[in-house]
């Protein structure tokens, strides 16, 4: 079950350049606290990306971009410390909540040229705070990054390329922060290489399909794969929560 989580997430991350490490964040979380679902999503995330950095350099848009950047390094830390102080039991529910909220975000439909690139850039710093910490607490940096890109003005090839290289940044001082916090062991890289190959297999898969399909169309799959994992998971485990502390 988990290789086709894997897989599932692989795919929708290679087709669109986003989506991997909060779908598989949610579906892991059914078994394992946020704790280990969380670093073991952006682990996977940051590895199977690394095949798309490539073609992303030469799309990426600068000026937007290094305001994203800007805004996820100052946000990580505080995410990162948030996911390793919260108790699990409601840091689950938490999680599901945001990335309940992100899945709407994602199913809100964009208002074509609504901004030029120019005029939208003001918003790139506040996109990329709310994405940073959004990634580094719960894996659900792309609802923030996308809901900012899909109104930016730019085209799909530099959309898709800028959040390919973002994630791939936020991913890497999430994790960075993890492990200075002492909070990335053995458990999780064993978790991760298990997962590898799936996620691996599925990226390739979705590459493919980006070269035959229209990528906008996945908008409206993902945010509501996305809606149905995060309310399932925030129905169960706020009642888990309930639970316990009655």
């Amino acid at each position: 079950m988990l290789w086709l989580l894997a897989f599932t997430a692989g795919l929708v991350r290679g087709f669109s350049g986003f989506g991997f490490s909060i779908i598989l964040a949610l579906g892991l979380m059914a078994t394992v606290p946020p704790s280990v679902a969380v670093p073991v999503a952006l682990l996977l995330d940051l590895v199977c990306s690394a095949g798309l950095w490539i073609g992303a350099c030469r799309g990426f848009h600068q000026p937007g971009g290094y305001r994203l950047i800007a805004g996820m390094l100052l946000a990580v830390p505080i995410g990162t410390l948030l996911l390793t102080i919260l108790p699990a039991l409601w840091m689950t529910p938490a999680v599901a909540a945001v990335c309940l909220v992100g899945s709407g975000l994602i199913l809100a439909r964009p208002v074509a040229a609504q901004k030029t690139v120019d005029q939208s850039r003001h918003l790139a710093f506040p996109a990329g705070l709310a994405s940073g910490l959004a990634m580094s607490m719960a894996s659900a940096g792309g609802p923030p990054l996308m809901l900012y890109l899909l109104r930016s003005g730019l085209d799909v090839t530099q959309l898709r390329a800028t959040a390919i290289l973002f994630f791939a940044a936020s991913s890497a001082c999430a994790l960075l922060g993890l492990w200075l916090f002492d909070a990335l062991g053995t458990e999780h890289l064993q978790l991760a290489v298990g997962l590898l190959l799936p996620a691996l297999l599925g990226n390739f898969a979705g590459q493919y399909l980006h070269h035959r399909w229209q990528p906008g169309s996945l908008r409206v799959i993902v945010g509501a794969l996305l809606a149905g994992l995060s309310g399932w998971l925030l129905l169960t485990s706020l009642s888990t929560a309930l639970t316990v502390s009655l």
